[in-house]
Formats: C-alpha cells, structure tokens, sequence
C-alpha cells in the first residue's frame, strides 16, 4: 500500500488520478482540507479576493481566534497547499508572499457555511 511518501511531488489532479491509490489519497487530502475549520475559513477569504498577504490572513485568523500562532497557520496552508486548494506567489515589487485560491480550492463557493 503507497504511504504520503509516495505521492508528495504530485502537483496536479492527472498526476494523483493515474492510480486507483493515488486518487484515493487524494481524494483523502482533499476532504480534510476543505472540511477543516481553520481551512475553510482561509479558502472562504481567499475566494473573495484576488489573492492576500500572509499578514492579512494570519491577523483575520488570530482575531477570530482560530489559530493562536504563525505555526498553526504554516500547517494548515501547508496542508492547502499539498491538496492543490492554494498556491502561493511572490509580488514582483515586494517580494512578499501572496497566497490565492486555486480552482480546486472553489468548491468553498458551493459548501454550506
């Protein structure tokens, strides 16, 4: 059976859906992505924007109390990340990380809140 290992240079849904194991794993990461609190809420202020800084959504998160540090925030965009739901991009000007949504990390626009 394939472990996590097996699959973390995968970068699209083709790569995982090439294997009955790699769709089920991602399926998997998928579910716990979108289904998690802290996740949803960065995907829900994600979609309503054209992408955020790092400190805009780790100053909305502290305030509604939903992390209590950065590191809680690194897991849970890490997580995003590896399920294909964000993606991160440095602004040309300032250097600085701007994370958006990605189609796969839209359906937040279809789950009941």
């Amino acid at each position: 059976m394939p472990d996590e290992s097996d699959f973390k240079d995968y970068k699209s849904i083709e790569e995982f859906g090439k294997t009955v194991e790699g769709s089920k794993y991602f399926h998997d990461l998928y579910l716990k992505a979108v289904n998690h609190p802290v996740r949803r809420e960065i995907l829900t202020l994600l979609s309503g924007n054209d992408g955020l800084t790092k400190k805009i959504l780790v100053d909305h998160l502290l305030e509604r109390k939903l992390i209590s540090d950065e590191n809680m925030f690194k897991y849970n965009t890490d997580y995003l990340i590896k399920a294909l739901c964000i993606e991160i991009k440095q602004d040309e000007n300032s250097g600085e990380d701007i994370y958006y949504i990605t189609q796969e990390g839209k359906v937040i626009d279809y789950l009941d809140k």
